[in-house]
């Protein structure tokens, strides 16, 4: 036990580092989908628009609670191989199946075909958004009990995720085309990066190790469920944090709105493989340059510069909608921003982890990470949804040869004002973290005081 103490506190190998890292990787490989799921129901599918909504805002109600419950179920795991490594080798095969099912249409009903979107989404949602992304998620304060190199961890990891979203959205458009027309493009060349998303969760799995171990005998109280929401409510940070998942979610959740502004405001269904491509490019760099630089500045400020930097991005276009070299200004601003929560939203919850242990002597990272990804997923659906409600009120008509001026007027709308709205969300509940910043050495340094 004490070993273990001892090698929370060290450095993370590089070897370690890689396999963690190759699990973001895999996430995004999974998130590239939701930037063609909406475009993929309403044109591809043809589901109405009003049912795309629907199905995102029921979905994230339901993944809410998944969410709480493998929380819980990760706190209450006790297994060799830790609590929150296994969920990614019992969920790896299961997270395939949903994945690869999600961009097939079944030759049913227009009922049928809801039903079944329904049911995927929402199983795509449990196995790898939540079973998969929480444990991965919760790693990082299991790993090392430092902040400097659960930060490292993150930063390095979202290098990875933003590198291979640089990538797979260059040739996202490309590759379905390959794949073939409509409906068979989407469901091989998204099926195909269900696959070796999968993968890397067992590479995660088999290559990392969890070390940090509670610091009092309390908190190896089994908790029930309902003493485990008293604990996490009573930690006021938890609740910014989870606010700040929220509004930091809608930036890319409003992404889905991209690829109709390229198609009926720019014109240019092509441009969309560029302007992600540069988007996800300039966040790999950002990350980069971010990750020395919170060291110096904080993680606090280093997050509202990004946010400032994503208000600019979004605004941009309002200059000329239709001007593809400051749609790819913007797209650079668009990247950039989110690089600074990306590498440090995951440190802000370790963080609370260690508050809500040095204030009620439990230590809940599970329950914690598993509320924080609520936050996210609520912004994810809230985001998705607020795509679907603004094409419906402009009028928009799935499929159409043409667009009516108010429905081109919602996307952009959407694309611009509700992106930099969004942004400006996230700096307010950042300046309500600010203090838990300050406070960050004297917790650290009971909490160690408690271990020895």
């Amino acid at each position: 036990m004490e070993n273990s103490k001892l090698m929370s506190s060290g450095k993370v190998s590089t070897k370690e580092l890689l396999a963690f890292s190759i699990g973001y990787l895999g996430l995004q490989l999974g998130a590239i989908s939701a930037n063609y799921i909406s475009y993929f129901w309403t044109d591809i599918a043809l589901i109405p628009l009003g049912a795309v909504a629907m199905i995102f805002l029921v979905s994230r109600i339901f993944d809410g609670v998944t969410d709480i419950i493998i929380g819980f179920l990760i706190d209450k795991t006790k297994s060799k191989h830790g609590k929150a490594r296994p969920w990614l080798l019992w969920m790896a095969v299961p997270s395939i199946l949903s994945m690869v099912a999600l961009f097939y249409v079944p030759n049913i009903s227009m009922t049928g075909k809801i039903i079944y979107a329904f049911i995927i989404y929402n199983a795509v949602a449990l196995f790898f958004s939540t079973a998969c992304a929480i444990p991965l998620q919760t790693l990082t304060s299991l790993m090392t009990s430092s902040s400097k190199e659960r930060l490292r961890l993150n930063m390095v990891g979202q290098a990875f995720a933003s590198a291979i979203a640089v990538i797979g959205n260059l040739y996202a458009v490309k590759g379905i085309a390959a794949f073939g027309d409509g409906g068979p493009g989407y469901f091989k060349f998204f099926g195909l990066l269900s696959i070796i998303a999968g993968f890397t969760m067992l590479i995660t799995f088999r290559g990392t190790r969890e070390r940090v171990v509670p610091t009092t005998s309390k908190s190896d109280k089994k908790l029930t469920l309902g003493e485990g929401f008293k604990v996490l409510f009573s930690n006021k940070y938890w609740v910014w944090v989870t606010l700040l998942q929220v509004s930091s979610w809608l930036f890319p959740a409003l992404m889905a709105v991209n690829i109709y502004y390229m198609i009926w405001v720019v014109n240019d269904p092509d441009l969309m493989g560029p302007f992600m491509s540069l988007l996800f490019f300039a966040m790999f760099i950002a990350v980069l340059i971010l990750a020395p630089l919170s060291q110096k500045i904080g993680k606090g400020m280093t997050a509202t510069l990004g946010m400032v930097l994503q208000i600019i991005g979004g605004l941009l276009p309002l200059i000329n909608p239709i001007s593809v070299p400051l749609l790819m200004v913007a797209s650079g601003f668009r990247g950039a921003g989110p690089a600074a929560m990306l590498g440090t939203r995951l440190a802000f919850t370790s963080d609370v982890v260690e508050y809500g242990e040095w204030k009620t002597g439990v230590r809940t990272e599970g329950l914690i990470f598993s509320g924080t990804s609520m936050g996210q997923k609520i912004g994810l659906g809230l985001g998705g949804a607020l795509v679907s409600i603004m094409l419906g009120v402009g009028g928009y008509v799935g499929g159409a040869a043409t667009q009516t001026a108010s429905a081109i007027s919602a996307i952009t709308f959407t694309f611009t004002w509700l992106s930099a709205i969004a942004s400006l969300l996230a700096v307010i509940c950042l300046f309500n973290l600010s203090k838990l910043q300050k406070d960050m050495p004297q917790i650290m340094s009971d909490l160690e005081e408690r271990k020895a």
